[in-house]
């Protein structure tokens, strides 16, 4: 007996759209242009003098930090080659490598040099990275910044800042992260904060139109079940709960049967992520409490 059916759905087109990690439809991140061209003109001076004014981008889970970073390097790329300019990036999640020297190994890894995954010291990293910028400007982007501050007598971001011709931009989820950064190593960096507010409710329902244009076949979804899912959405402030909401009453309507998602579809899906955020919210506390626990 196969467990897996081969029939087309007829509830999704692309479910793939909703995943919560997923780059916008249309590649560029919905109802941030004035965030977007705010970065784009501390990082102008790129193409000037070779390096731009440092950024640490803050915000809430959810509020597109990391979508318009990725977008905005591919916009720097896209420029540099059109102008002839020697700029490389890279975009490197400090939540995922943890520590100073494997987000280092990323980031060379990144801008194209083949690492081993261990025998490199750091000292071996930071030369082959200092060789790239004989001939290039570079800019790294480190999501989740917290992640790796104060977890080395030399910080990494200390480093990074004191080379030639290198601009960071820093991503973390509050403002409080940037006081992490220790005092010798803020004095140079002076960064310029920038500050990504939860969207609006109106936002918040183009940018998952858009999802469920891409996602759902037509008539699928009325509109009217859009705006309830829009609404608990904005007021979580993270628009990845309404990609998964629509995920989950999308998966159950087609369990059903039908070819249409219901009110109550929506409703169990709204309190199936509730439920599994306030899951998370308690396992975030439980390591807060465990942290401080081994510190007293």
């Amino acid at each position: 007996m196969s467990l897996f059916g081969d029939r087309s759905s007829r509830i999704f087109k692309d479910a793939s759209w909703l995943q919560p990690l997923s780059d916008p439809p249309s590649g560029m991140p919905l109802c941030r242009e004035n965030d977007l061209r705010l970065m784009a003109s501390f990082l102008s001076e790129l193409f000037r003098s070779g390096q731009a004014r440092n950024l640490f981008i803050f915000g809430k889970p959810g509020t597109g930090k990391t979508v318009c970073v990725k977008y905005l390097l591919g916009q720097v790329e896209k420029h540099a080659k059109e102008r002839g300019f020697p700029v490389l990036t890279v975009y490197v999640n400090a939540g995922r490598t943890r520590t100073p020297y494997y987000t280092m190994l990323e980031v060379v890894r990144g801008l194209g040099l083949n690492v081993p995954d261990v025998g490199w010291q750091m000292f071996r990293l930071k030369q082959t990275f200092e060789k790239l910028l004989t001939d290039n400007s570079i800019v790294v982007a480190i999501d989740e910044v917290d992640s790796i501050l104060q977890k080395e007598r030399e910080p990494l971001i200390y480093y990074l800042n004191r080379q030639p011709k290198t601009t960071l931009i820093l991503i973390s989820n509050k403002i409080e992260d940037a006081t992490q950064i220790p005092e010798r190593a803020l004095s140079t960096l002076q960064p310029k904060l920038i500050s990504l507010n939860p969207y609006t409710k109106e936002e918040t329902k183009e940018i998952l139109r858009d999802r469920v244009r891409q996602a759902f076949h037509t008539s699928v979804l009325q509109d009217n079940l859009l705006d309830k899912v829009a609404e608990v959405t904005s007021e979580l402030g993270d628009v990845r709960f309404g990609f998964s909401t629509l995920l989950s009453a999308g998966n159950t309507a087609e369990r059903a049967g039908r070819t249409k998602i219901t009110d109550e579809d929506i409703k169990s899906a709204i309190e199936s992520e509730e439920t599994i955020k306030i899951l998370r919210k308690i396992g975030e506390l439980e390591k807060t409490l465990g942290k401080r626990r081994k510190a007293w």
